[in-house]
């Protein structure tokens, strides 16, 4: 259907994938597939909890619930161009343009409060990725990011550390629920 293209051009790789499957798609699922694989493996050596901790959420369960979840989002992914035909070419010009500043200082300030966790415990380094994060990213209303931060680590905390008795490490600051 040429008319329904912006530039009204007959090219064939504006049209998309032709197939079913989109090959860049199903290489990259394959890549993310692989890793989770190889990182679900690895939840086998994970030390057995102590019996004091009773029926809580063993410490395999949830990265292996999150990397059932990625495997499947990434079993979609080859098939994202059927949903997607008209942003197609956006996506694709979207992943030939280089990684932008903004990711590698997310990446430098979430590499920064992992390395902050042991001090501040569980509960801080959830309040300081919700404060930092938007704030990096642009948001500039803060107390919009002030009320956004402690309702969600209030939130996270009550499901986890109440819900599910996770425990929270308190860190050297010692902030716990306990």
């Amino acid at each position: 259907m040429a008319g329904d293209r912006d530039n009204g051009t007959d090219d064939v790789e504006d049209a998309g994938p032709a197939g079913l499957i989109d090959p860049v798609d199903a290489a990259l699922a394959a890549v993310l597939i692989a890793i989770s694989v190889f990182l679900y493996v690895q939840t086998f050596g994970f030390d057995k909890p102590a019996l004091f901790l009773g029926d809580n959420v063993l410490p395999e369960e949830f990265p292996r619930l999150l990397l059932w979840i990625i495997g499947a989002l990434a079993l979609a992914l080859p098939f994202e161009h059927l949903l997607e035909k008209k942003r197609h070419l956006l996506i694709r010009k979207s992943r030939q343009a280089p990684i932008g500043a903004t990711t590698w200082a997310t990446i430098a300030l979430l590499v920064a409060i992992l390395a902050l966790a042991p001090v501040l415990g569980t509960i801080l380094t959830i309040m300081a990725c919700s404060v930092l994060l938007p704030i990096l990213w642009g948001e500039r209303r803060w107390r919009l990011v002030i009320v956004y931060a402690f309702l969600f680590t209030a939130v996270v905390t009550y499901i986890f550390a109440v819900l599910l008795r996770v425990y929270f490490e308190p860190g050297m600051v010692g902030v716990s629920m306990y």
